[in-house]
């Protein structure tokens, strides 16, 4: 039986933020074509925060190649990742997406 693949970062927002309650990410590790081959969603109290995305080894043909897309959606606004981030980063820096 083959082990599984577990693909780990940290998400950052750069400028200081007080995350409140009821503040949600999302992660969603892509390959190079844009196929989702895992995501996580969990509550988030304060940035940066860890995350971990378990795979199915038998889907990635490149595990070097894989990318991250992230969200932070909270009260106070909404950050992502405006392109693919490579999953090799160990930090993914998210950007205010919503405008405010």
């Amino acid at each position: 039986m083959t082990a599984l693949l577990t693909v780990t970062g940290t998400l950052v927002v750069p400028e200081a933020l007080d995350v409140p309650a009821g503040a949600v990410a999302t992660v969603k590790v892509v390959d190079v074509q844009g196929e989702v081959l895992g995501a996580a969603a969990f509550d988030v109290e304060m940035t940066p925060v860890d995350w971990a995305v378990t795979l199915d080894p038998e889907l990635v043909p490149d595990p070097t190649a894989l990318l991250v897309w992230a969200m932070l959606r909270t009260g106070a606004g909404v950050w992502g990742t405006p392109e693919l981030a490579p999953a090799s980063a160990t930090e993914t820096v998210l950007e205010r997406v919503d405008g405010d």
